[in-house]
């Protein structure tokens, strides 16, 4: 017998490797399975992979926050300063206000009387101007015309130089307020040293943070001695 012929005859010899499936399953079933128990164990796999950076991230997280404090060194103090009361009781904003009302009362004195001279003109020229001749009326006219348009102009003026001394003025008063609160917290006293008042909107501060009285006393004293100077 040759060799192919006892090769042939082996492998026909040989039985066949039995195929184990679990009873009532069949082939492709059984693959399905064997592929959904695969899938099972790489979730399990990743899922625990998850844990373990998630555990790291947070381990290192905490270890450099601990390595690496944030410390406060000083705590915030805090105080406020009722301005209405301080604009009431600042003897500057007194002697400002009279400023400004004799200043507005002067304007307006001015106007009244210019504006009351160009009346009595005016109705001079009503009851005269009958015995003049033309161009003596028109030239009355033409000039009657030029001073109410300048009282006019006059009034417009005297309202813009009174708005311009009150800016000036309420600056003035700013800075003042301002210089003198900073020199009064070198130190410094406290953090912040805030504004209370009615149109504020600050709601409510403990009475214990008021300093109203002590920055007025302190300002109206700086005042008295540079007014003396």
């Amino acid at each position: 017998m040759s060799e192919e012929n006892n090769i042939v005859e082996t492998t026909e010899q040989t039985p066949e490797k039995p195929n184990f499936q679990p009873a009532g399953i069949s082939k492709n079933e059984a693959e399905t399975c064997k592929h959904s128990r695969c899938g099972m164990y790489i979730n399990i796999i990743l899922a625990i992979a998850v844990i373990v950076l998630y555990i790291l991230f947070f381990t290192s997280k905490n270890k450099k926050e601990v390595s690496q404090p944030v410390s406060i060194k000083t705590a915030l103090t805090i105080a406020y300063v009722d301005s209405d009361s301080l604009w009431e009781n600042y003897e500057y904003v007194k002697d400002t206000k009279k400023e400004l009302k004799d200043l507005e009362l002067r304007l307006t004195n001015d106007y009244k009387a210019k504006t009351m001279a160009f009346q009595s003109e005016y109705e001079n020229y009503l009851k005269t101007g009958a015995s003049l001749t033309k161009t003596e009326q028109i030239k009355k006219e033409e000039a009657l015309k030029e001073k109410q348009n300048s009282i006019l102009a006059l009034k417009e003026s005297f309202g813009s130089q009174l708005m311009e001394e009150k800016e000036k003025k309420n600056i003035q008063l700013q800075d003042s307020i301002f210089a003198y609160v900073k020199r009064f917290n070198q130190g410094p006293k406290y953090s912040f040293i805030l504004e209370k008042s009615r149109s504020s909107s600050l709601l409510f501060a403990n009475d214990s943070l008021d300093i109203t009285k002590t920055i007025i006393k302190g300002l109206n004293e700086a005042y008295t001695k540079s007014r003396n100077k």
